[in-house]
């Protein structure tokens, strides 16, 4: 039976009354939404030409409010993901600064990482320097590989660019990963895209981009369920017939999943209520989740000015995580992979994914199915079972295509 949204209300209440979220937050820092690329499909796409930004003083009110909440939340570290917009048109005296902040702040006893989100543009000797420092312990590069989505603002492609900063990183021996949006423009290269990732050994990250009536943008570059199902079962395949097999996500999940499906391991149950992690920091200092992302019903509070325990149990947390307890409800419970799936997707369905769940289903269980059945028709099945150590829940001498489970 599905809750009421008040008897959710109230069940979710009482959990967040408690501050129950992840004890090692990631915080993605809008730092400005300013970029130097017009991608079409981009969700910032109003707002990249605004050269708005973050102050240093406003990041060190955001750094305090989270240090007060630290015990209280029972954090024991946080992620910062700097993104934007472009963060690399940030001058790198900024993050000399936020790191001197940081430091002042948190100190040597609190742990905590940063990490970036490039479009991979701008990538100077200062950059590269800057880089080998280890401010950013995480890179994430922002690349289809194909397509002519990736254009600056005069209309020019800087796909090459980009490719040539991927060499000089990879000459220098500084470590990054990448997401490639998967959309119409990037759809009849998807085996391409893992084949280039797989090449240089970079594990990386297809991002879907749904179709949704309404929405010119969608309708133009968006994709439907049976679009990106068949999608994702290519790149399964190219990562499944690969030597290297370099891990991929979605499929690194997915095919976790799987395996514990056929292992019978059916404990891995995700709840928002207790184990929310990412958290968007807006330029104004404004606080989202990543499910309602920017809906301004949906807004926690604001981190410049509020400790964080308040954005915690806000009422606007409250009931976003009660929806995502109805979408379970209805779409994970009587699911016969829930347990070996931990829900994920459908509670963090954004509105577009809402959709696509109703009229069509849950894209997990779709590819979930196909990854089953491959493993049931092929001697993996065996391999899986005979490999798997009850003990641990490890894989003795695994098989690469089958590692990152």
């Amino acid at each position: 039976m599905v809750p009421s949204g008040a008897a959710a209300g109230v069940a979710v209440n009482r959990r967040c009354t408690t501050m129950a979220m992840s004890t090692s937050p990631q915080f993605v820092v809008k730092v400005s939404k300013y970029c130097n690329l017009r991608c079409d499909y981009c969700y910032e796409f109003p707002y990249l030409s605004d050269k708005a930004r973050m102050g240093l003083e406003q990041i060190r009110a955001a750094f305090q409010n989270i240090k007060a909440s630290i015990n209280e939340l029972a954090i024991e570290s946080a992620d910062f993901i700097w993104h934007g917009g472009e963060p690399f048109l940030v001058p790198l005296e900024f993050y000399q600064q936020v790191n001197l902040i940081q430091n002042d702040i948190f100190g040597t006893e609190f742990k905590y990482r940063n990490s970036v989100q490039t479009n991979l543009t701008v990538l100077t000797d200062r950059h590269i320097e800057f880089l080998k420092t280890g401010f950013f312990k995480d890179i994430g590069v922002s690349f289809d590989v194909y397509g002519d989505q990736r254009v600056d603002i005069k209309g020019r492609s800087r796909t090459e660019t980009v490719r040539t900063n991927i060499r000089k990183l990879i000459n220098d021996r500084i470590d990054f990963r990448a997401i490639a949006v998967l959309a119409r423009d990037t759809l009849p290269n998807i085996k391409q895209i893992y084949r280039f990732f797989d090449s240089l050994h970079i594990e990386h990250r297809i991002l879907a981009y749904y179709r949704s009536i309404g929405s010119e943008q969608a309708q133009r570059h968006g994709l439907n369920f049976d679009e990106l199902v068949d999608a994702h079962k290519d790149v399964f395949h190219e990562w499944l017939a690969s030597e290297r097999a370099t891990p991929v996500e979605p499929i690194k999940d997915y095919v976790r999943y799987a395996v514990q499906h056929i292992t019978s391991v059916d404990n891995d149950r995700y709840d928002r209520s207790t184990s929310e992690r990412v958290f968007i920091i807006d330029v104004n200092g404004d606080v989202f989740n990543v499910v309602e992302s920017y809906e301004p019903e949906f807004r926690y509070g604001n981190l410049f000015y509020s400790p964080f325990r308040e954005i915690a149990e806000s009422e606007a947390r409250i009931r976003s995580v009660a929806l995502s307890q109805e979408r379970m409800q209805r779409f994970c419970h009587q699911c016969p992979y829930f347990g070996n799936c931990p829900g994920v997707f459908v509670a963090n369905a954004t509105s577009v994914e809402r959709k696509i769940l109703e009229v069509s289903g849950c894209r997990v269980r779709a590819v979930l199915d196909h990854i089953v059945d491959v493993f049931q028709r092929t001697d993996l099945k065996d391999y899986i079972l005979e490999s798997y150590n009850a003990d641990d829940g490890a894989f003795a001498n695994m098989h690469p295509a089958l590692s990152v489970a």
